[in-house]
């Protein structure tokens, strides 16, 4: 397991359901397993194996729902994380049993993947029912072993995460749930963790192999798999005139689809001619909150470049203080920072505002120091505007920086699991639900400082786009907001 070197103790589980591997082509499979550093790929149905097993090499492990296995299967593990299947109470109650008799694991992190428990929700009473968990529970209760595992369950969303009467639950299986959203091919991936952290993103099948590039869409992939190109770097190295003379592509079309091929192969950023970004010595910053509809700021992150990297985290654990952070940052921007643009990443989508609001609610003396800073949202120059190409199978600001060359921080946390966490810790404050910290401010760090980094790449960048851009390939949609698993 782990064949990555981002997290010592880490298995990656990325789950693709029935309607995506009906659809996924072996370069897009390729590509979603590079892309997530999978240890793990799980589908339900056993059809795929042949397909999965000729187009994945060994370092992957191919998983699908056992049929009456009779026994807990081991999928993946080591001394400090495992995952297993189990179909049935009776297979939980053998782990269990396996568990506590072999001291080996004693240390260990098990996460359990199952099909035993379903999430549905009642659209009437907007009551949410856990399906199964009666039999389920009562076997764990009889050998005391309530609260010492994470249950992944197929029959419920990535987006879903809740504690029923002591047992973690979290989904795994995008678009498990119908009442909760429209059925879609999609993917989740989700890194296991040794201290029982699930970090989990999800990823629409659109953003691998050739339908990551601008303009290319399903039917012009089949023209170009039909030209014999059946790749991003096959559509890289084809000349204009080539891709131009194919049904359903002019000039433009042709070069601008070329081009995105080119910036996500190559790694680079391509800039519009006459684009340039604010004059001045940046302040990047990035937000943390307690979900979508915020209710506190508890960490606001900023970055200095120019004062030697100096990273200041303005932070504030008590839940009951929401202007305390808020507050420590401004006074320190009136001080410090007037005049000087500052940057964030989709920073008008939620960055921005939330401090507005905040602001207005808390701390009404700064607005008018706020309103009239020089905001500058780098994710809608570049993307929304036109002004740069980026390289990343998205645009959300970790694929980007990573596409770039920067190395992400090891904390392990997403913003959804952050946002997860406090909320946690904000409804019963006590040592057991306390967040690590020192962890989430680096979690924190990591992004401002990958801002930056794009940033710079960007302001240093002479490459020039040749066409004058399509459609971006991260949708509005998602955004900031931590309490999601599509984070920018």
């Amino acid at each position: 397991m782990g064949h990555s070197d981002r997290c010592r103790f880490m298995i990656g589980l990325t789950v693709l359901p029935e309607v995506t591997m009906q659809r996924c082509g072996g370069n897009q499979l390729q590509d979603i397993v590079r892309y997530f550093d999978s240890d793990v790929i799980f589908t339900p149905n056993r059809i795929h194996e042949p397909f999965l097993s000729t187009e994945l090499d060994d370092s992957v492990h191919v998983m699908t729902q056992p049929l009456n296995s009779g026994e807990p299967i081991e999928i993946a593990g080591d001394n400090d994380i495992q995952l297993v299947w189990v179909s049935t109470p009776a297979d939980l109650e053998t782990l269990i049993q396996n568990t506590q008799q072999n001291l080996r694991q004693e240390s260990s992190e098990v996460y359990l993947l199952s099909d035993q428990l379903a999430v549905s929700v009642n659209l009437i009473d907007l009551e949410a029912r856990l399906d199964g968990l009666a039999a389920y529970r009562d076997t764990l209760a009889e050998r005391n072993a309530v609260g010492e595992f994470t249950h992944l369950t197929i029959k419920a969303n990535p987006e879903y995460r809740a504690e029923w009467q002591g047992v973690d639950v979290q989904g795994v299986m995008p678009s498990a749930n119908e009442q909760q959203g429209i059925s879609y091919a999609g993917i989740a991936h989700f890194e296991l963790q040794s201290n029982g952290i699930v970090g989990g993103k999800t990823r629409k099948l659109e953003r691998f192999g050739l339908r990551a590039v601008d303009q290319v869409g399903g039917t012009r992939i089949e023209t170009l798999r039909e030209a014999n190109i059946h790749s991003r770097q096959d559509l890289s190295m084809s000349s204009v005139k080539k891709i131009s003379s194919l049904s359903g592509f002019g000039q433009t079309t042709a070069r601008t689809a070329i081009e995105s091929a080119q910036v996500i192969e190559q790694g680079e950023i391509r800039k519009a001619s006459g684009a340039s970004l604010p004059e001045g010595k940046p302040i990047f910053i990035d937000i943390e909150t307690d979900g979508l509809n915020p209710t506190i700021i508890w960490l606001i992150g900023v970055y200095l470049p120019d004062q030697d990297g100096r990273y200041m985290p303005f932070i504030e654990t008590d839940p009951d203080k929401p202007d305390v952070a808020l507050e420590a940052f401004l006074s320190w921007l009136a001080e410090f920072g007037r005049d000087r643009p500052i940057v964030a990443y989709n920073g008008w989508n939620f960055d921005f505002p939330v401090i507005n609001e905040h602001i207005a609610d808390h701390c009404p003396r700064y607005l008018e120091l706020w309103e009239s800073s020089y905001r500058f949202d780098l994710y809608d120059w570049a993307v929304k505007k036109n002004n740069a190409t980026l390289p990343g199978l998205t645009n959300k600001l970790e694929d980007v920086a990573e596409a770039l060359g920067w190395e992400p921080f090891d904390t392990g946390l997403t913003g959804a699991e952050v946002a997860r966490l406090f909320q946690r810790y904000a409804a019963n404050p006590c040592p057991a639900t306390e967040l690590d910290w020192e962890r989430h401010k680096r979690y924190c760090e990591d992004d401002v400082r990958a801002l930056a980094h794009i940033y710079n790449q960007i302001k240093a960048s002479t490459n020039r786009m040749t066409s004058s851009g399509g459609r971006s390939r991260s949708s509005n949609k998602n955004s900031t907001s931590q309490g999601t698993l599509s984070d920018f």
